[in-house]
């Protein structure tokens, strides 16, 4: 795996070895229309772990995304970035309490549509990101495949618009869209111009096969972004 990501260019030597402990691995069922099933091991010692150096880690970079599966390794991270003034990106996946201190910690929230009704446990998104509003001041969205990503800006919901493509394979869909979102803030774009940028890559990534194989290069997001 970190063979992989070299290959992709990722700077791995911040990743920590713990000896015995299994990486991840994932089975991936797909259907005709592209939407997916994941099937998960993971090592329960994973839960354990914690950064050697959270603050060497943030010192050269210009935003942090983290994702909520492993909270305790993330946040010392987060809080880090956040000393150092960096966007903070959480990409709230799996489902948890409404009091997690990772979403005030954050900058940037952006639940999956799953993520969210399960967490504040309603089923009306709208609603779900109104009451999430009343525990923290972070940047909030919620985005639900191929409908339009809503979010808040101060108590007034809107709606970004995603791009209409033939979708063959979802795998991977929503980590390019945090992925995208996250590079388009450390470049200094506004939230929704940025909400605009990883729904292209996030498109993209739906019309061909592979999960990280399938993330589009940036000139295909920039090309999709200038057609009329």
């Amino acid at each position: 795996m970190l063979a992989a990501l070299a290959r992709e260019g990722v700077d791995c030597t911040g990743c920590p070895r713990r000896a015995g402990v299994s990486t991840a691995l994932s089975a991936i069922f797909i259907d005709a229309r592209g939407d997916r099933v994941i099937v998960t091991y993971r090592d329960e010692r994973l839960e354990a772990m914690l950064p050697d150096d959270p603050t060497g880690l943030v010192a050269s970079v210009d935003a942090v995304l983290a994702d909520n599966r492993f909270p305790d390794f993330v946040r010392p991270i987060c809080l880090a970035a956040r000393d150092r003034g960096l966007p903070v990106v959480l990409d709230a996946d799996r489902p948890t309490q409404m009091s997690d201190d990772l979403f005030r910690i954050a900058t940037h929230v952006v639940f999956s549509s799953e993520c969210l009704r399960a967490t504040t446990g309603l089923d009306d998104l709208a609603a779900a990101l109104a009451r999430m509003a009343d525990r923290t001041s972070s940047f909030l969205a919620v985005t639900q495949g191929a409908q339009d990503v809503l979010w808040r800006e101060g108590v007034t919901l809107r709606r970004s618009p995603v791009f209409a493509v033939k979708a063959v394979d979802t795998l991977g869909a929503g980590d390019i869209f945090h992925g995208a979102f996250a590079l388009a803030l450390a470049e200094g774009k506004a939230e929704i111009a940025a909400m605009r940028f990883a729904a292209a890559a996030a498109g993209l990534k739906c019309t061909r096969l592979g999960g990280s194989a399938g993330a589009p290069h940036r000139a295909e997001v920039d090309a999709l972004l200038a057609t009329p």
